[in-house]
């Protein structure tokens, strides 16, 4: 869901998904603050619209302080900014980099404090007229013929706080989860079985215990003797060939199923009745 407040909306997308909200705080009507989970490397955009009904609204982009864009919306209408214009023809991507809140050249020292935001601010207003601005020849491939120039007529002073204003705070899911902003049941992000399993193990919930079950086999009083004979026959066998010198052919005991490999040795298990 889109971060609302009664004059617009706004919500911060990546990979064609809307990106999560946490700690969202709301002041009033007019202002309203949240942090998002960003991974360095991915693309975003933002979109935003204007909820009133009787002014327009001008929504001005902030990211990381720097002003980037401003789109007049007449009520209900709804915009996104894919990034800045790199000439006439095409547009910069917005992405996500790793976020420093740390100077690296001054130990300690934490950087502007508008680093790691994306703000809207909104103030309302009236179109009085709009004129088109012809867009260069090498525009007219690409379907584009000339801009929207806005004459506008404002309602709230620029200066000081904007009519509205919905200001976002993006860092890594990492520093988020340490500030505590994100719970450790957090479930926007899916994982594979072992991350869902070390995800359970960062909530402190306790890991199922991986006990050994263990079988303790117990023979009849027929089948003990039984095996004590075919032991002392074996045993006689064996001791045969120094007694009386005469070559006796043994017959072997089939292999055990089961094998233990243990520092390089391999131990049958055919004569364990632990």
């Amino acid at each position: 869901m889109p971060l609302s407040l009664p004059s617009m909306n706004a919500a911060i997308v990546c990979d064609d998904m809307e990106l999560e909200t946490y700690d969202v705080k709301q002041e009033g009507t007019s202002s309203l603050t949240a942090f998002i989970a960003s991974e360095a490397g991915k693309q975003f955009r933002v979109t935003y619209s204007n909820n009133l009904t009787d002014f327009e609204l001008n929504i001005c982009v902030y990211i990381d302080g720097q002003f980037l864009r401003a789109m007049c919306l007449r009520p209900g209408e709804n915009s996104q900014f894919l990034g800045p214009y790199n000439g006439a023809c095409s547009v910069l991507p917005l992405e996500f980099q790793e976020l420093q809140l740390v100077d690296p050249d001054l130990e300690d020292v934490p950087v502007a404090s508008e680093t790691g935001t994306i703000e809207l601010k909104g103030y309302r207003c009236r179109i009085l007229g709009v004129t088109t601005v012809p867009l260069p020849p090498q525009s007219a491939h690409k379907g584009l013929h000339g801009g929207r120039v806005s004459e506008l007529k404002y309602l709230d002073p620029r200066k000081g706080s904007p009519y509205a204003s919905i200001k976002i705070f993006y860092r890594s899911r990492e520093l988020l989860r340490a500030q505590g902003t994100i719970t450790g049941n957090d479930e926007s992000v899916q994982g594979s079985p072992i991350n869902n399993k070390r995800r359970a193990r960062e909530d402190g919930s306790p890991s199922p215990p991986r006990s050994r079950q263990k079988i303790k086999r117990e023979l009849s009083e027929d089948a003990r003797e039984q095996r004590i004979r075919a032991l002392q026959a074996e045993l006689d066998a064996l001791r045969a060939p120094k007694q009386s010198g005469t070559s006796v052919k043994r017959e072997l005991r089939s292999p055990s199923p089961i094998v233990v490999r243990h520092a390089g040795e391999v131990v049958d298990l055919t004569l364990d009745d632990n």
